[in-house]
């Protein structure tokens, strides 16, 4: 039976390859579009999680405290929000005149004014921006501590920037699924009217609706799942020729790639069903 299903929507498509070769162009061009969308994403994502990985605390420390207290104070911290990496103020100071480019700028200053300093690496249940302010405020208390920095207005703009990338990802995502509902719609309902005449010998002759309606939904996964396949060959080709050009760009993870066309395969069943449903009422004895 199962056999029967393939080889009905094999020679469906076969009898109707330009009407299916129509729909396959459109929805290749459609997800072509949205799969762009998904890797732009996906590389955003990847460089804002690297960001993210280098968000950190700076705690800089009173000139008065001696290494016991500074050391207590590190295990404090590093029990409390994360990994702590100590900076000395002669290593505070060589990092600046790395920083600067010209060693010579800083020939003029005669003491070093920076301080010693406590870098927290924030633990991930920390990195939101609320919870960054307030760690910050909780740390600002101990005694040993001068000053926290953590680039508020900077942590707030960057988890601003994912929420809209997401957001808009949702959007084009929607978009395009409810295309693909209706070409597909449209494809199947036009095929089965085609093919009215036997439709309606086989309802004649008994056949429920589900078994003349499988080869047709068959077919429409086909076309989905084929359109979604050349979709992704399509952006691939985007994405290998953007990175030859600018280092970093990468290709959607495997999950992401089977997620795109099981999504594209799901969106052809659930078209199929609609359009035959509707389309077999009229057809019937």
């Amino acid at each position: 039976m199962h056999a029967y299903y393939f080889r009905e929507a094999a020679r469906s498509f076969k009898h109707h390859r330009y009407l299916a070769s129509t729909a396959i162009v459109v929805l290749t061009a459609a997800l072509a579009l949205t799969g762009v969308f998904l890797l732009l994403t996906h590389n955003a994502q990847v460089a804002l999680g690297m960001m993210g990985d280098r968000r950190e605390m700076i705690v800089y420390l009173r000139d008065d405290i001696d290494a016991r207290d500074r050391d207590a104070l590190a295990g404090r911290l590093r029990d409390l929000y994360g990994s702590v990496e100590y900076v000395s103020k002669e290593a505070a100071w060589e990092q600046m005149r790395q920083q600067v480019g010209d060693p010579s700028l800083l020939d003029a200053v005669q003491d070093n004014p920076l301080p010693a300093s406590l870098r927290i690496k924030l633990k991930p249940a920390l990195l939101a921006p609320d919870s960054m302010e307030a760690a910050a405020r909780q740390v600002a208390q101990f005694p040993e501590v001068e000053d926290v920095r953590y680039g508020a207005e900077w942590v707030r703009r960057l988890d601003e920037l994912g929420a809209g990338l997401r957001l808009g990802t949702l959007a084009i995502g929607l978009i395009v699924a409810i295309s693909v509902v209706f070409v597909l719609y449209n494809t199947i309902r036009l095929t089965v009217l085609a093919r009215r005449q036997q439709v309606e010998v086989m309802s004649r002759l008994g056949a429920t609706d589900r078994f003349i309606a499988w080869p047709f939904v068959l077919e429409a996964m086909f076309e989905a799942g084929l359109s979604a396949v050349l979709a992704l060959v399509a952006v691939f080709g985007a994405q290998q020729a953007v990175a030859s050009r600018l280092i970093g760009v990468v290709f959607l993870p495997p999950l992401w790639a089977l997620a795109f066309v099981g999504a594209a395969i799901a969106l052809a069943w659930m078209a199929a069903w609609m359009a035959l449903s509707r389309v077999l009422r009229g057809v019937g004895p």
